[in-house]
């Protein structure tokens, strides 16, 4: 259908707050019939477009050409403009804008030289295979979070090139929020060491060049003092991750994912001040050697998520305790900084693929309480062998309110004293003989689990 700009006007859209605009070619010739669109539309607070390369870039003339632009645009998403090469300057006018969305628009290579508008706070770019910076000369200094997937052309956040060249010093970024997803060309994060100062979050996924995480290019001078959250998932040519890492004092969370080719480790403990990290997570790392050999000095620590190893040692002061791929269940007790150490776990979940393993704990560990007594949820899964629970692992387990049972399928008796009486849930998934031994009835061990508010078999409420 076609509609005239004025016939819109006339219609109440000068009032219209959230406009999407798919398509609609004609709305070009409207639009120099009847007047300036941005001009009109002076409640506006949220504009998509959607494959009309033109109409953005006769937006962009419009506002370059109005001295004072009465338009409180606060949000505005540009999808699939195939013909768009450049972010119109003019655009840099909409000095409400704070929200940046940029989809699929495959021929943009740059934004202007202007620079984006000064109240931007948060830009989202995704699948712009041709983009090869979006910032000539300095992050906008009042941009807080950035978001990037899928740019493969993508070298830089600042044209550096430029950067070099140009006389005008760059200002101070103020970004908090880094997320890079399969940014492939990608070398550079950091402005001589300038991006990454206010930095408080940052996450890449999907990327093969490790020099992005270097020493030099990552914690240059060691002058970030507000990193909190640290991801990297999915980065195969990832070999070591900087000694730098100890002097993020700030440090909260750090996520280590599907990192194949990492061996090495630092040390988290030894800066200026003690470490505030209060999680980990280091999974599918499958040439890692070693965990971080201070591993059992982080005392701020209570959250750990690891793939076993050899040697494992745990923080004091743990709450909260996931183990994957056990090859030696006995280990896990063996050591000074064993699991009967930590007086503070409340939350552990196992995860086996030891075959040796018949008695959860093992009969061989001859520590009278194996478990800590303060945990309330426990999670046994994998054990291909395991036959039974130990009596003496589980009554002293006072505390214990949720208990969960996964793909053990000889798993086949419980303590003959029954389950801790403060048992709330029980799941028994994937274990088919103590399945028929648990059923409602019938089952030789329903007597002893009855009093169980809430049992789930195989994913049934029973």
């Amino acid at each position: 259908m076609s509609l005239q700009t004025g016939e819109l006007f006339n219609r109440g859209l000068t009032k219209v707050r959230d406009l999407k605009i798919h398509g609609c070619d004609e709305l070009m010739s409207s639009l120099k019939n009847d007047g300036r669109l941005l001009q009109q539309l002076t409640s506006l607070g949220s504009l998509e477009i959607e494959d009309n390369s033109r109409l953005v870039e006769e937006l962009g003339k419009e506002a370059e050409e109005l001295q004072i632009l009465e338009c409180r645009i606060e949000c505005l998403a540009l999808k699939k403009c195939k013909n768009l090469f450049k972010i119109p300057k003019g655009l840099n006018q909409l000095s409400s804008l704070q929200k940046l969305r940029i989809h699929k628009c495959s021929r943009l290579v740059s934004f202007p030289d202007v620079g984006l508008p000064p109240s931007l706070k948060d830009i989202e770019i995704t699948s712009c295979d041709s983009l090869i910076y979006f910032a000539k000369f300095h992050i906008p200094q009042n941009l807080r979070r950035i978001e990037i997937r899928e740019c493969k052309s993508l070298k830089s956040l600042v044209d550096e090139e430029a950067v070099g060249s140009s006389s005008s010093s760059s200002s101070q970024s103020c970004l908090e929020y880094l997320n890079i997803e399969g940014c492939e060309s990608l070398t550079s994060l950091s402005l001589s060491g300038q991006l990454l100062r206010t930095l408080k979050h940052l996450q890449i996924k999907d990327y093969d060049q490790p020099e992005l995480i270097t020493e030099d290019g990552f914690f240059h001078d060691n002058t970030n003092y507000c990193l909190e959250y640290i991801k990297i998932w999915n980065c195969q040519n990832l070999k070591c991750l900087p000694d730098g890492l100890c002097h993020l004092n700030n440090l909260q969370e750090l996520h280590i994912y599907i990192c194949r080719s990492l061996v090495s480790f630092p040390r988290l403990s030894g800066g200026t001040r003690p470490s505030n990290l209060r999680e980990i997570e280091i999974t599918d790392c499958e040439k890692l050697e070693a965990l971080p050999e201070d591993m059992h000095n982080l005392n701020s620590l209570e959250y750990l998520s690891i793939d076993y190893r050899e040697g494992l040692t745990f923080p004091p002061n743990l709450t909260s305790l996931v183990i994957w791929k056990v090859k030696s269940c006995k280990s896990l007790w063996e050591l000074e900084w064993g699991l009967h150490r930590l007086t503070s776990l409340r939350e552990l979940w196992i995860i086996g693929e030891d075959p040796d393993t018949v008695s959860f704990p093992p009969d061989m560990v001859r520590i009278e309480t194996p478990l800590p007594k303060s945990l309330t949820l426990l999670k046994i899964e994998g054990f291909p062998n395991l036959k039974k629970l130990s009596s003496k692992g589980f009554q002293f387990l006072t505390s214990l309110q949720y208990l969960q049972l996964s793909d053990c399928p000889k798993l086949a008796s419980i303590p003959e004293e029954g389950l801790p009486p403060s048992l709330a849930q029980l799941w028994i998934y994937e274990c088919p003989v103590l399945k028929e031994r648990c059923q409602p009835g019938k089952g030789r061990y329903w007597h002893k689990i009855s009093h169980i508010p809430k049992i789930e078999i195989d994913w049934q409420s029973i």
